[in-house]
């Protein structure tokens, strides 16, 4: 950080009191900055974990209609009988 030339600016705060603001701002702000990387990761593992729950759902489902569910006939046509046009 340049230091402006202190003869340009009236003395309103001592340098200790400069100093220690610095050391508090750059605390702060890593603070800040462990936070708001703790809370981007658990948004994150978050929506992780929406599209593997829909992906299963949907599997699911299929499987489910597909699978194990019995078919109904559209037709209602009696068994043996074959279309043959």
């Amino acid at each position: 950080m340049k230091d402006v030339d202190s003869d340009l600016l009236p003395e309103l705060y001592s340098r200790q009191e400069l100093d220690k603001a610095r050391r508090r701002h750059r605390i702060v702000g890593r603070i800040e900055g462990i936070a708001a990387a703790v809370a981007a990761g658990t948004i994150f593992n978050f929506l992780g974990w929406i599209p593997t729950v829909l992906v299963l759902g949907v599997a699911g489902y299929l499987i489910y209609r597909f699978v194990l569910k019995p078919r109904k006939s559209s037709r209602s046509s009696a068994p043996g009988e074959e279309d043959l046009t």
